[in-house]
């Protein structure tokens, strides 16, 4: 699927658990977040790895802490994110692709056709 208006570079946060899938419960709860840049050529780069500290917790407003860490991210790929939480982070320029299954899969989406 080729985006013909997209924005590129582009920094894409994952949530996942295994380091292979995307994590598919709440985005807040995932333990750790693959972070990827995508360049004008629209190659793929992983760039680190970043533990989730709220993971655990299930505080009002959670969605504005993971924001805080992933706000150099333009992307975020994620199995689920709650009605409120969407907005949130929609509100603070986020564009949000709902996906399951491998990551490498889902970050097709970015690559050149």
């Amino acid at each position: 699927m080729k985006k013909d208006n997209a924005i590129y570079p582009k920094r894409i946060a994952v949530p996942t658990n295994d380091g292979t899938t995307i994590y598919q419960g709440m985005l807040g709860r995932a333990k750790t977040m693959f972070i990827y840049d995508v360049d004008e050529s629209r190659n793929i780069r992983f760039v680190e790895e970043r533990i989730n500290p709220y993971f655990e917790t299930m505080q009002r407003l959670k969605t504005l802490d993971v924001y805080d860490l992933l706000k150099d991210c333009s992307v975020i790929i994620s199995g689920k994110i709650g009605k409120k939480g969407i907005g949130r982070l929609q509100n603070r320029g986020m564009e949000l692709i709902f996906k399951q299954g491998p990551i490498h899969d889902a970050l097709g989406i970015f690559r050149k056709e």
